[in-house]
């Protein structure tokens, strides 16, 4: 469609509203740039630190070229319509627009399977008790499930499937406020949990109250992502109650939809910054990877009072700080703690901290366990 040079109007295709385009475009900017940083500061603290890439690094980097592929999708259906009327734009450019929209729901439910997948694998790294062990993977399984569903509903959410994209054809289609509830309410629960999960093993340990609640605090951002579900929700039912003008009130369903898998990579990455990070709480979040090897005696001692003494300089105890650290334990059952700076770590009564690949502990031998670190 043609509009002549005083025959524009506001919201044609050719002239899409400027406020709810620019929100969309800071909207995207802001995402992509916020979720690769976060990812790349990840990717660094870990070849400060000189430990190797988990799991759950892997995971995070899949769920970065997920949102890539989401932010993509946005950027083209800025291309196609979105902030114009719907009954302003070219026939062969709505089609477009709602091909992507179909398109895009299984890059978004990929990118936070991913990015959940990712945080749970990080639990499973640092922690090893037996209840938390059997909620990680019940969590995983649940997450899994849930985006298996979700591919399967969003494959036929039309029948025949182009009739999402081509009203001409015959068909039916899902009510979508009925999928749009389906697909976020799970997403909701599901971040509870997860977000707090760890909460109980990390205010057992013997810390202090400070300590607990900023160690809380890393982890607890991951509740933004859980206000960031809630808010898409909300936009997307209200767009579903708006009219059939989709492509002009789509905008703020799309914006929340790029902030929450941002603000999802951000809060995944964050606990894995700590060589990156220098809080001012001696001990706490530091860096304790030095350029010199002392022996394996001072490594010990100092990695004892840094890790499980609340004063450095303070006498330790081993055996006393073990009997502290074993009674979480008493089955005996391996559990990792976090413990100030790294990692306790409790294995058949066997107790040591886990320090930049090295573990400390009271008897001579112990085997390394690199994959305890955060």
């Amino acid at each position: 469609m043609a509009f002549g040079a005083d025959t524009w109007q506001e919201g044609d295709f050719k002239h899409p509203n400027p406020a709810l385009r620019r929100s969309i475009t800071i909207a995207l900017i802001f995402a992509f740039f916020l979720s690769t940083v976060a990812v790349g500061l990840r990717l660094l603290a870990r070849r400060v630190s000189g430990n190797r890439l988990y799991l759950d690094d892997y995971l995070i980097i899949i769920a970065l070229l997920f949102k890539y592929g989401c932010s993509i999708g946005v950027a083209i259906l800025m291309r196609n319509g979105l902030g114009s009327h719907i009954d302003l734009i070219p026939e062969k450019n709505v089609q477009t627009f709602f091909q992507i929209n179909w398109s895009n729901t299984f890059v978004y439910s990929g990118c936070i399977c991913f990015i959940k997948l990712s945080i749970l694998a990080l639990y499973r790294r640092l922690f090893a008790v037996t209840h938390m062990v059997i909620a990680i993977k019940a969590t995983a399984a649940f997450v899994i499930l849930w985006t298996l569903i979700l591919y399967t509903i969003n494959g036929f959410l039309c029948i025949p499937v182009n009739r999402f994209w081509d009203a001409t054809v015959e068909g039916a289609c899902v009510d979508m406020t009925k999928f749009y509830y389906g697909q976020q309410i799970p997403n909701i629960i599901s971040d509870f949990v997860i977000l707090v999960m760890p909460m109980k093993i990390i205010w057992e340990l013997p810390i202090t109250r400070v300590q607990k609640a900023l160690l809380s605090g890393v982890f607890l951002i991951g509740g933004l992502t859980l206000i960031f579900d809630i808010f898409r929700l909300i936009a997307m039912i209200r767009l579903m109650k708006v009219g059939p003008d989709v492509t002009y009130n789509e905008v703020p369903a799309a914006a929340w939809t790029c902030l929450e898998a941002a603000v999802g990579i951000v809060a995944a990455c964050l606990p894995n910054l700590r060589p990156l990070m220098k809080l001012g709480l001696r001990g706490f979040w530091s860096q304790l990877r030095s350029t010199t090897q002392p022996s394996r005696f001072s490594q010990q001692t100092t990695a004892a009072k840094t890790c499980c003494s609340e004063d450095t300089s303070a006498s330790f105890d081993m055996d006393v700080y073990k009997k502290r650290i074993e009674s979480m334990s008493p089955d005996g059952t391996m559990a990792h703690h976090l413990c100030e700076t790294s990692v306790w770590v409790i294995d058949d009564g066997r107790t040591g901290c886990a320090i930049n690949d090295i573990e400390f502990t009271g008897k001579q031998k112990f085997p390394a366990r690199g994959d305890a670190q955060v």
